[in-house]
């Protein structure tokens, strides 16, 4: 069987971007064809075969599949608007705070049949996708709540300058919708403080208090740890799942929990997970997608907007 070819354009270089490219080079089931990259700074070593731009004006006559944006969130703007129409598009989250232009783009895209998928890695994370297949067997029963806390642990580090309530805030936002297949939930309380990133300018932690209908989320985003965590805690009424750290700092730790009735201690099991396969994942998600005949990409462009219609009523 011949494989697939998938010619890709990265526009952006820095942490993610490298994160990327590394990436494609993992994958075996498509047969991938890296273009160009674009970067103000030139990578060492780069292969001949690949050509490279300081400008990414000068990629816009160029034929790809699929663009992956990962520059830093006011430029990434600026490139999907010229580019939403005529390509393909996988860009780092949160694309933009601004909903109108978010769904501007969106439409835009919509209309031309192409893909603008704003990236939300952690939903391809191999524990937390774990942790979706127990709530689609509904093993853990009717969900009560759910806490997340997603932090990195120095505010010097972060190069994206929008803060951590739209870099981490809204990964956790978007996770949590995911998990629980609902659209919106409702902000109760919203609590920040803008301790030092960006000279104080920009927030740096903060507390959002959220719920819908039936469920409790609670979520902790910051950049002042001083050392990187994630915790996830889904409670439901047949159960418990938790999840400590995420495989890309190694030694994930996935945890069922079920309830013993009428109480006493859980029995448990527990999975590890010492590979970052998320951005691999995600990746061979889209290409699955763009080499179809197929071009319907509303639902998938559209994911993105009800994180930032939730992270409006925060702002």
């Amino acid at each position: 069987m011949v494989k697939k070819t998938v010619k890709i354009g990265i526009i952006g270089f820095g942490n993610i971007g490298k994160k990327r490219f590394l990436s494609l080079k993992e994958i075996k089931k498509f047969k991938i064809n890296i273009v160009y990259i674009v970067d103000i700074v030139k990578p060492k070593n780069l292969s001949s075969k690949i050509s490279y731009f300081k400008n990414w004006e000068d990629v816009s006559s160029i034929d790809v599949d699929l663009i992956i944006i990962s520059t830093p969130t006011k430029q990434s703007e600026i490139i999907v608007n010229e580019f939403c129409e005529k390509f393909n598009i996988l860009v780092e989250k949160p694309l933009s705070n601004n909903l109108k232009k978010i769904k501007k783009y969106i439409k835009r895209a919509n209309k031309s049949k192409k893909l603008l998928k704003v990236g939300y890695n952690l939903r391809y994370d191999d524990g937390i996708i774990t942790a979706k297949n127990f709530l689609n067997k509904n093993l853990i029963g009717k969900i009560y709540y759910i806490k997340i806390s997603y932090a990195n642990g120095a505010a010097k580090t972060n190069t994206n300058e929008v803060g951590s309530l739209l870099d981490m805030g809204t990964h956790s936002i978007n996770l949590l919708t995911w998990l629980t297949n609902v659209d919106y939930f409702k902000v109760i309380k919203s609590i920040s403080k803008k301790n030092e990133f960006l000279n104080r300018t920009k927030i740096d932690n903060g507390f959002i208090l959220l719920e819908s209908k039936n469920i409790q989320a609670f979520i902790h985003h910051g950049f002042c740890t001083w050392k990187n965590i994630f915790d996830l805690e889904i409670i439901g009424t047949k159960g418990l799942i938790r999840i400590n750290s995420l495989s890309k700092w190694k030694n994930q730790i996935v945890i069922l929990g079920i309830r013993k009735y009428p109480d006493g201690e859980p029995k448990l099991k527990e999975w590890l997970f010492k590979v970052d396969n998320s951005w691999k994942n995600e990746l061979l998600f889209v290409f699955s997608k763009i080499i179809k005949k197929n071009k319907n990409y509303i639902k998938i462009n559209e994911e993105s907007i009800n994180t930032i219609k939730i992270i409006n009523k925060i702002i």
